[in-house]
């Protein structure tokens, strides 16, 4: 069996926060036994609310944040036995925001070169400037836009450009974090668009966090459900919205907005608010929102159980 491109293997996260004024500070969990498999040329969709740690995923994924426990492997190495730079080689970044992520005071040659010329990979200056030629070709920016800045180009430009940017290292994985939420309608359609044809043409595998249910059903080849930072549902993209199984899966594709305004806003079910991961609640930490939770949901934490290439957290999946 083919080793996947990203394996992430019982991962956790733990925090110490102040729990407030003359409390001193308790454990967040921001990640809790997180296990993926991202096979080579897949797109992985991560989805939740803000706050159930897809975020720290993704850090610990780039290397910016150390593990608590688990392991996360990258084409079967332990990302604990290579080197930084040798994380940044693999794996790259296309962050949420064109016009924060890229420096105003360098040109788009500049910008585009800087990962391999910071990780001593560019050679001379001309070879470094072939290489940002040909990678503004294959992200759809004209050449005469090299020696310009930021600031000279639209919200879609900037984002090709940190697309070329995070595609000149020739990455084994692309990490998008809503690499469309900061543009306009008409320009997300293009960038993803984009992102469909490079994964094709260069057997790409991204793995992709969103709030933007849309964008994983058009993306991602399977969809991993985050909540208070465990890994609730997992699927296949198609079977996985066609029958969502777990309740919190259910309650944010009932979210989904319908373009229609005499239907008014959609009923998720879900009851309470998101609860503080601070101290989250006993059992199934779901349960306190979960329109079919009983005495059990409330005092035993689910077990994951694999059905038909599908995971489920839950202990009455519908």
């Amino acid at each position: 069996m083919t080793e996947p491109t990203l394996q992430i293997e019982d991962v956790t996260k733990i925090y110490r926060v102040s729990a407030g004024a003359f409390k001193g500070k308790r454990a967040l969990k921001a990640v809790n036994g997180v296990s993926l498999k991202v096979p080579k040329g897949s797109v992985l969709g991560l989805v939740g609310e803000s706050g159930c740690g897809k975020t720290t995923v993704a850090k610990m994924v780039l290397g910016l944040e150390k593990m608590t426990g688990g392991e996360i492997y990258i084409a079967g190495k332990s990302m604990s036995s290579i080197s930084p730079k040798d994380i940044a080689r693999r794996i790259q970044p296309v962050f949420q925001d064109p016009y924060s992520s890229l420096n105003p005071r360098k040109s788009i040659a500049r910008i585009i070169s800087l990962p391999i010329r910071a990780l001593g990979l560019a050679g001379s200056r001309t070879e470094w400037e072939a290489k940002v030629d040909e990678v503004m070709e294959v992200v759809g920016l004209p050449p005469r836009l090299k020696h310009n800045y930021p600031n000279q180009l639209s919200g879609g430009q900037r984002q090709r450009v940190a697309v070329a940017r995070a595609l000149i290292m020739r990455p084994e994985v692309v990490l998008c974090d809503e690499p469309t939420s900061a543009l306009d309608v008409s320009v997300q359609a293009q960038i993803l668009n984009l992102l469909l044809n490079l994964r094709r043409e260069l057997n790409l595998t991204y793995v992709i966090i969103t709030h933007d249910l849309a964008v994983v059903e058009h993306m991602a080849t399977r969809v991993a459900v985050m909540y208070l930072g465990r890994i609730v549902e997992e699927a296949d993209t198609a079977a996985l919205f066609k029958r969502p199984r777990h309740p919190y899966t259910q309650a944010l594709l009932a979210s989904v907005l319908i373009p229609d305004p005499t239907l008014g806003l959609p009923e998720t079910h879900l009851g309470v608010a998101y609860p503080n991961p601070i101290d989250p609640p006993a059992g199934c930490t779901f349960h306190p929102r979960c329109p079919r939770a009983d005495q059990k949901c409330a005092a035993v934490a689910p077990h994951p159980v694999v059905e038909s290439d599908r995971l489920v957290e839950c202990h009455y999946p519908d």
